[in-house]
C-alpha cells in the first residue's frame, strides 16, 4: 500500500472515497437538492489519508458506488437547464472562487475528478501494477 517507503500517497481506497463524497454534491446541486458542507467529512478536504484499509469500504463496493455515483451525476448534468447552471453555489464558502452551479460543476467534474484519477493512475505505477486496458 506504500509505493515509497515513508511516504503516504493518495492511494485508491482513498481516492475512491474521496471523490464518492463529492459526486452525490455535484447530483445535489444540479436538483436543486441541500447537501451537508463536506470539509470535515471523514473522506472530505481535510481527511488524512489512512493505510489501515479497514478505514474504507471494501474495493468491490467502493467501485461500484463509483459508477453508480456518476450515472447519477451524469443524468442530472444531461437533465440540467440553464437556470439551475447559472444559479448561485449553494455552499458560500466556495461561492468567491465558484459563484454558480456552473462553475462548481467544472471544478468538480472535470477538474478535481480528473485530478484524482490521475493519482491513481500514478499510485497503480509506482506499485510496479500493469497498465490498464482498454
Amino acid at each position: 500500500m506504500e509505493p515509497f517507503h515513508g511516504r503516504t500517497l493518495n492511494h485508491p481506497a482513498w481516492v475512491l472515497s474521496h471523490l464518492n463524497v463529492y459526486t452525490p454534491i455535484c447530483t445535489a446541486m444540479l436538483l436543486g437538492l441541500a447537501f451537508e458542507d463536506p470539509l470535515e467529512h471523514r473522506y472530505g478536504q481535510k481527511s488524512d489519508v489512512s493505510l489501515d484499509l479497514s478505514a474504507y469500504p471494501p474495493p468491490a463496493e467502493l467501485a461500484a458506488a463509483y459508477a453508480l455515483l456518476h450515472d447519477r451525476a451524469e443524468r442530472a448534468l444531461a437533465a440540467a437547464d440553464e437556470h439551475i447552471l447559472m444559479s448561485p453555489n449553494p455552499l458560500e464558502r466556495w461561492r468567491a472562487v465558484h459563484p454558480r452551479i456552473l462553475d462548481m460543476m467544472v471544478t468538480l467534474m472535470v477538474k478535481h475528478e480528473s485530478g484524482h484519477l490521475g493519482q491513481l493512475s500514478a499510485w497503480r505505477r509506482a506499485m510496479g501494477l500493469p497498465r490498464v486496458g482498454m
